[in-house]
């Protein structure tokens, strides 16, 4: 198997596969080691796919990817390809960290949300701030 990269995104650092493209990885604790997430160049900032699994070390790499590769600039949009926790997890952490807007499928989010509803007693922390900044 042949592969277009020289090189892994070692953690907390990207790797630029296109003009305002930049390919990161989030460690994940399963045989699955990891997940693939992308920034896009978005005018003065970035539209981020997918977010990593909501656990201290995946907050830890963002912070890290925010202030070094993406160079502190502003996120505008998250976008969340589906609803497994490696790919949404840490979205309302990175909308509490950016106010960016969340993007994915109806569909996709209303089955999140009842997963995690089913497991949590009450909405998060991030969740009841997105919904007073909405009234």
């Amino acid at each position: 198997m042949t592969y277009p990269q020289p090189a892994l995104p070692l953690p907390g650092e990207a790797v630029t596969v296109a003009e305002g493209v930049l390919w990161m990885r989030l460690a994940l604790p399963i045989a699955l080691d990891h997940i693939n997430v992308y920034a896009i160049a978005d005018g003065d900032g970035w539209v981020l796919v997918d977010t990593g699994l909501n656990t201290p070390p995946t907050h830890a790499a963002w912070e890290k990817m925010l202030a070094g590769p993406l160079g502190g600039k502003p996120v505008h949009r998250l976008i969340v390809t589906h609803l497994h926790p490696d790919h949404i997890g840490a979205a309302g952490w990175l909308y509490g960290k950016t106010g960016a807007p969340l993007l994915m499928s109806r569909l996709e989010y209303v089955c999140a949300r009842m997963y995690v509803a089913e497991e949590a007693g009450g909405p998060t922390l991030e969740a009841e701030t997105f919904f007073r900044r909405q009234g």
